[in-house]
């Protein structure tokens, strides 16, 4: 029975009045109405069975549970509740993507709900379910625009006045900068690259995926405007080279979502707070969870955000225990101005949004420093007193100097401004009493706010300007209490530059317990204050850790054989600080000798060769001592190391992409790009060149379609079918392989012709210019276009001694066009070859190229622009690698020994000298690095230049065809061949051409074979005995799919033919010659025979026959044939 019916049987039974409660907003009524029946909506589905948040947030308040618990209970309740209740609606859904009625659909249990995008009929058809109780547009938000902006304002290297205005620089001086906690932005995204942010993500420390969200699919950190960096630089910005200051909380990390960007969906940003609420995906862990999110957004035309959607969003976050802060808007100065969905006021705190002051007037002496600007309440929401006020507490939102996504600094002014401070503020008290929720630090920000305007909260201001301090001091009461004494402080594990610190961490009374030590030592005892102060401080940057835990410090740059004194003090948050603890020394081993052996090194290869060799370090002293040493390869020169850079040739040839996918439209590029022959160097030193240049690759194809692996795992990326719109793998590499300069182990193959190092996060339908910041990044493109395998295709992959093939055959374009069969092959010394077999298809609107893993390094051979064709190879390779170790660094002891393993790589690379010095740097005061040059020569020409060789099979032969572009010297060429697991045979021997610059084409067919797989290569000799041999490529002569009988040849004849046929399977054969009067005259065959091809003479003498015309005749099983032949005297 069909689905529909499933989903819709109760529908049946219940009266007109029951149907009626499902809640339509306007703005998805007025679009209804506009639509047409074949145009797709988006719309959210709010289902009536929800987790009563609020119950649940109430109980876990009255049972004092932990942060972990709390979090845990408020994730599996909202994810059972969305298990159990969605299937019947997925089904339903699922039904209508298959009729095309709908588009996609996304399930949400942050709050129990999809987002649909489907035709009117669908939405119709929900407005009649029980099982819904909301339905919306999923409307494009838009960010609370500051009033006045002014870009690359001059830094001033100093303290922000707001964060003073707001007293964090008083928790600073306590110590208390946020260290150990984490903020968040729903925004516009992030510079990642600006100085003052770069070290503080957290995806610098944890999977990206972790720390960035972004439905537009990019994987890194990135702005589409300057605003989501510069809220994000007010909540914990810090610059570790100038020491300018423009964020709260400055040891603080940060996580990210990018939603409010092209396509600002409102669903983009219910998806980012439910990441947020769990970004590493187990319910168990907080670490993951910010601690605030800040928001300086609004949704213009809801309806209804007092109930349903935003507000059990919002009230799931508080209930796990994480801050939201809003700014308030920027319609001021009018009543009610409030941009939505800030209105709502499930408490005193809930939704906290922030009020603009300007900070130089304040700081001036008023005492109503408000924005006009800033918008004002009351909620609309409904309530009375607190509830009813709005915004909750107001920051300095004036001015504001931050981060911008150039990076450098912009001055801003508006109440996305001020959000971020109070976000800022919640991650620094947090810090300091880790173990409270979002909301209890936000009532102390709120209750210790400093009252401005007219007394008392009003809707100006909410409670007032946030005071930090005062807040902190709410939190904990002043002590004269130190932490205790530490008496355990121990000096061990010495090196010959080193020493351990080891101790017990104090007890404290304070509520974040010990917050810092000074630590000291000397090369004396200090056995006073007096002789502690005139130590040597140490840094120690630890997190806060517990009472009674250990902590160690490792401490470098010591003076090898020498005794020091160590003694500590601990601080707690009131400034208290310890007796100073016990004494502890230790001394450090003696010193290294370096000695590095051989002191140069030289090899000298032909074409094609590796050697191995090797560096010997020594740690030759005579007394216990620790070499720390590094390898550096530097100084790289070789033969024609000149770098060119071409200009594109620019065309006007796109073709469409799949209409279903037309949201891509405008990023697709109007004009095609492509480069000759030949390009580079990027910035990296890649540079590429195509078969059709004189010193290009040769064109070899080596199918492995019958010997390789096939990728069957697709998964989608959307909502597409996953051989349309998906990915495969991982797939190992098989060696670690460097791209641009990072090595990789595996990669990802996509639907759409681009292999990538990680898991695309969105559909890759749209291939773009290279280089580009846009995700994905860090790929290889071959032939990046809209593709799919869903109607037939396969991919393969094969893995080979320092080789990697991936092929993608018969593969089409969208909607099944054309026919596509290519490969990409990496190579262990990072060369990456492009091989185009049949491309059989409209290819002007494809990406070909590669880019660096953060989009602003890339080398494009084309954009949408004609360049590939059929039997065309591409070659990409950075500056040569012909020495590589992978042995750059290592510690010996006393009479240590390492070898440094080099290895020597002619490859193709052209002849002449090559040189590179190989510096060994270690802690050895005299001897602190020796360097040893290093050369190879890579003797004399290329006999030969191909430029290209394939092989294909044809019945029981197999013709090989070559082509070379010069001759030197050059006396023929084995043709050899090889069947599974055998040796290499010759099988003949083509004449060369001697020396000639004319390009020369050579044929050779091998005949009379059996079905099986071969492989042949060539062996290039030339008069003076030297010898070249050619990469092998493969091909398969497959068993016969048909009975057949062929035309003997030749005919006529005298006094014999070749008569050939070929069987499907096992069978009785006969094969028989008549006259034309029909008597047998000859019997050729008369055996059972297994399938494959066959070839008999018949020699006419041998029967004594006379000139004319005769027949043969093949029987096998049920097969009959007969083939007229002439005899000729």
């Amino acid at each position: 029975m069909k689905k529909t019916l499933t989903f819709f049987i109760l529908l049946l039974v219940l009266s007109a009045e029951l149907l009626a409660q499902v809640e339509v907003s306007t703005r998805l009524t007025r679009a209804l109405q506009n639509a047409s029946p074949q145009e797709y909506i988006r719309a959210f589905v709010f289902l009536r069975e929800q987790v009563d948040i609020e119950a649940l947030d109430a109980r876990l308040y009255r049972e004092n549970a932990s942060l972990e618990r709390r979090a845990y209970e408020v994730i599996t309740a909202l994810q059972e509740k969305a298990a159990s209740t969605q299937p019947g609606l997925r089904a339903y859904f699922d039904e209508q993507y298959a009729n095309r009625n709908l588009f996609k659909y996304e399930s949400y249990w942050i709050a129990n709900m999809f987002m649909i995008e489907a035709r009117k009929e669908v939405i119709y058809n929900l407005m009649s379910s029980m099982e819904v109780a909301q339905m919306d547009l999923d409307a494009e938000l838009q960010i609370d625009r500051p009033t006045d902006v002014v870009h690359n304002v001059e830094g001033t290297e100093a303290v922000e006045p707001g964060l003073k205005i707001v007293n964090a620089d008083k928790l600073w001086a306590l110590g208390i900068k946020g260290q150990g906690r984490l903020v968040m932005g729903i925004d516009t995204g992030v510079q990642l690259a600006h100085p003052a942010l770069s070290y503080k993500w957290r995806g610098n420390f944890v999977p990206a995926s972790q720390a960035w969200f972004d439905p537009g699919g990019t994987t890194s950190p990135n702005d589409c405007d300057y605003h989501g960096s510069h809220t994000m630089g007010t909540m914990v910005g810090l610059s570790p080279t100038t020491g300018d200051t423009v964020g709260v909380a400055i040891e603080a990390q940060w996580i990210a979502a990018k939603t409010i960007c092209s396509s600002p969906h409102t669903s983009n940003s219910i998806a980012a707070f439910q990441w947020a609420m769990n970004p590493d995906g187990n319910a168990g862990t907080i670490t993951d969870m910010p601690d605030a999110i800040s928001n300086s957004w609004f949704d213009p035309d809801v309806s209804n955000e007092c109930a349903g959607i935003y507000k059990t969003t919002l009230d799931a976050l508080e209930a796990a225990g994480i801050a939201v802060v809003f700014s308030a808007g920027n319609n001021g100065p009018g009543t009610s101005t409030i941009t939505k969905p800030k209105n709502i006021n499930t408490d005193e705190t809930n939704v906290f949004s922030v009020a603009n002051i300007q900070g130089a007037l304040y700081l001036q002496g008023s005492n109503d420093p408000i924005a006009s600007s800033s918008s004002r309440g009351p909620s609309v929401c409904g309530g009375t007193g607190s509830l009813l006020i709005k915004p909750e507490v107001a920051a300095p939102g004036t001015s504001v100097r931050s981060c911008n996504s150039s990076g450098g600094y912009t001055s801003a002014t508006g109440t996305s401004m001020a959000s971020p401070h109070v976000a800022g503020a919640i991650a620094l008290l947090k810090s300091f009493v880790p173990t409270l929720t979002g909301k209890q630090i936000k009532l102390a920000l709120y209750n210790t706010a400093k009252d401005l305007g007219t007394a008392g909260e009003d809707n100006n201001y909410g409670k007032g300007l946030i005071d930090v301090y005062a807040a902190y001091l709410t939190l904990g009461q002043p002590d004269t209490v130190a932490p205790t004494q530490i008496t355990d402080l121990a000096a061990g594990q010495p090196t010959s530059n080193g020493l351990t610190l080891t101790w017990t961490v104090p007890s404290d009374t304070s509520p974040s317990g010990v917050t810092g030590y000074n630590i000291r030592y000397s090369t004396s005892p200090m056995n006073d204050t007096t002789a502690f102060n005139n130590g040597s401080p140490l840094t120690f940057n630890g997190p806060p850790v517990p009472a009674g835990s250990t902590q160690t410090l490792n401490v470098s740059n010591l003076t090898p054989g020498t005794l020091y004194y160590f003694r500590m003090k601990a601080r707690d948050v009131w400034g208290n600080w310890s007796l100073l603890s016990n004494q502890s020394q230790g001394t450090t081993l003696a010193a290294p000798v370096m000695v590095v052996t051989p002191d140069s090194l030289s090899h000298q290869l032909q074409s094609s060769q590796v050697v191995i060799d090797s560096i010997m370090i020594r740690n030759l002293s005579a007394s216990a001592s620790t070499m720390n040493y590094t390898v550096e390869l530097m100084n790289n020169t070789f033969p024609g190391g000149m770098k060119v850079s071409l200009q594109p040739v620019k065309f006007d040839l796109v073709e469409p992409k799949d209409p279903s996918k037309s949201e891509s439209y405008n990023n697709h590029g109007p004009i095609g790009q492509a480069i000759e022959g030949q390009g580079g160097p990027d910035a990296f030193g890649y540079k590429w060149i195509d078969s059709d240049e004189p010193t290009g690759p040769q064109y070899v194809w080596n199918d492995i379609a019958s010997t390789g692996v096939e990728l069957t795992n697709w998964i989608a990326t959307g909502t597409f079918n996953a051989k349309d719109e998906g990915y495969s793998g991982p797939v190992n590499i098989g060696f670690p392989f460097k791209f641009y300069g990072q090595t990789k182990t595996q990669l990802y193959v996509s639907t759409n012709g681009v292999l990538l190092f990680g898991v695309p996060s969105g559909n890759l339908y749209t291939n773009p210019q290279i280089p580009s910041t846009t995700t994905p990044n860090e790929f290889i493109a071959p032939f990046w276009d809209d593709l799919d395998g869903v109607s037939s295709g396969n991919v393969y992959y094969k893995q080979e001694p320092g080789k990697l093939t991936i092929q993608f055959t018969n593969w089409h374009k969208f909607s099944n066009l054309g026919s596509l069969t290519f490969q990409i092959v990496l190579f262990a010394n990072g060369r990456i070859m492009f091989y185009y077999n049949n491309m059989n298809a409209t290819l002007n609107s494809a990406t070909v190229g590669i880019e660096n893993g953060a989009g602003n390094v890339g080398l494009q051979m084309a954009f949408n622009a004609n360049f590939v064709k059929n039997n065309f190879a591409v070659k990409i390779a950075a500056d040569p690698e012909w020495l590589s170790t992978t042995h750059f660094s290592g510690t010996l002891g006393q009479n240590g020994t390492a070898a440094v393993v080099l290895e020597f790589r002619s490859e193709d690379y052209p002849s002449g000298q090559y040189s590179m010095d190989v510096k060994v740097s270690s802690n050895d005061p005299a001897t602190p690095s020796k360097i040893v040059p290093v050369k190879l020569l890579i003797e004399g020409i290329i006999p030969v230049e191909l430029t290209s060789f394939t092989v294909n099979s044809a019945r029981d032969q197999v013709m090989l065809r070559w082509a070379t572009a010069t001759e030197t010297n050059n006396r023929g060429f084995s043709v050899e061949r090889k069947s599974g697991e055998g040796d290499w045979a010759r099988i003949g021997f083509v004449d060369g051409r001697g020396t000639t610059t004319e390009k020369s084409e050579y044929t050779y067919t091998d005949k009379n074979l059996t079905a099986g797989t071969y492989s042949y290569r060539l062996k290039q000799e030339d008069f003076d005995g030297k010898v070249t041999i050619t990469r092998a490529v493969e091909t398969e002569v497959g068993l016969p799919e048909e009975f057949a009988l062929f035309q003997n040849y030749p005919n006529p004849f005298n006094p014999s033919t070749m008569i050939s046929y070929q069987l499907v399977n096992d069978v009785k054969v006969s094969l028989k010659v008549y006259d034309v009067l029909g008597n047998q005259v000859a019997e050729l065959v008369n055996s059972q025979q297994p399938a494959g091809y066959y070839t008999v003479e018949f020699d006419a003498a041998k029967f004594s026959l006379s000139s004319g015309v005769y027949y043969y005749t093949l029987t096998a099983g049920n097969f009959n044939a007969t083939k007229k032949l002439v005899i000729t005297k």
